[in-house]
C-alpha cells in the first residue's frame, strides 16, 4: 500500500489527524499536486483543526514564494471560498490565480474566468468582465484544462450569461469529453438530439486541439 493510499484509508476511517500527517509529509517532500488537493479538500470539508489549517497555510505561503504553481492555485481556492479566515477575499484569489497561470497551472484559468464572468468579486473591486472571463476560459481549455473546456462549453450552450453559441458549445464540450469529463459527455448527447446541425468542423477542431494538448503533455514528461 502506497503512502497516498494509506492516507486515503485513514481518511475513510475517520482518522483525520493521521490522514493529515501523511498527506502533509507527502506534500512537503514530494510536492504532489494530488496530495495538495487532498489537503485542500480536507480543509474545505472542515476536517482540519485550527492548528493544522494554520500549518497548511504557512506551508502554502512558503511554497508560493518558491514558485510552486499548485500552491498558488490552492491559495486562490482558499481565498475564493473563504475557507480560512471566514469570508472570501476575491482580490487575493485573483492575485494567486494569476500567479498560478504564470506557473502553467491551467485549471487556474477556469477559476479566474468564472470570477470575472459571474462578478462575484464586484463588491470587493474585482469588476465583472464577461468577455475577459470567456477569453480566460477558452485559453485554459485550449491549453489542456478539461474543467475550463466544460465550463465555457456550458456557458455557450445554456445562453444564460452569454449568448447561445452552439458551435462553440459543441467544440469545447467535445474537447472536455475527449479528456474524459463525464458530465460533458452527457450534455453532448442531449445536445446532439436537440440541435440538428452539422458539427463536423467543430469535431475536427476539437480533435486537433486534443492531439496538441496530448503532445504537449508527452513533451513535458520527457523534459
Amino acid at each position: 500500500m502506497s503512502s497516498v493510499e494509506l492516507g486515503e484509508l485513514n481518511l475513510r476511517n475517520g482518522k483525520n489527524d493521521a490522514a493529515f500527517d501523511i498527506f502533509f509529509d507527502l506534500a512537503q517532500f514530494e510536492l504532489s499536486s494530488d496530495v495538495q488537493f487532498a489537503l485542500i479538500k480536507m480543509c474545505f470539508d472542515g476536517l482540519l483543526k485550527t492548528e493544522q489549517a494554520e500549518r497548511l497555510m504557512s506551508w502554502l505561503n512558503r511554497e508560493t514564494a518558491r514558485g510552486n504553481g499548485y500552491a498558488d492555485y490552492n491559495l486562490g481556492l482558499i481565498h475564493e471560498q473563504g475557507t480560512v479566515g471566514g469570508k472570501p477575499d476575491y482580490k487575493k484569489a485573483v492575485e494567486f490565480y494569476l500567479k498560478a497561470i504564470k506557473e502553467e497551472v491551467h485549471d487556474a484559468f477556469c477559476n479566474l474566468g468564472n470570477i470575472f464572468i459571474t462578478g462575484t468579486g464586484s463588491e470587493q473591486g474585482v469588476l465583472r468582465d464577461i468577455n475577459k472571463g470567456l477569453e480566460l476560459l477558452e485559453q485554459g481549455a485550449e491549453l489542456g484544462s478539461r474543467q475550463a473546456a466544460y465550463t465555457v462549453g456550458s456557458y455557450y450552450g445554456k445562453g444564460e450569461i452569454v449568448p447561445v453559441n452552439h458551435r462553440k458549445a459543441f467544440l469545447y464540450l467535445t474537447l472536455a469529453s475527449l479528456q474524459k469529463h463525464d458530465q460533458a459527455k452527457r450534455i453532448l448527447l442531449i445536445m446532439q438530439h436537440a440541435v440538428k446541425e452539422d458539427f463536423s468542423k467543430e469535431l475536427e477542431q476539437a480533435q486537433h486541439l486534443y492531439a496538441k494538448i496530448q503532445n504537449m503533455r508527452q513533451l513535458y514528461k520527457l523534459l
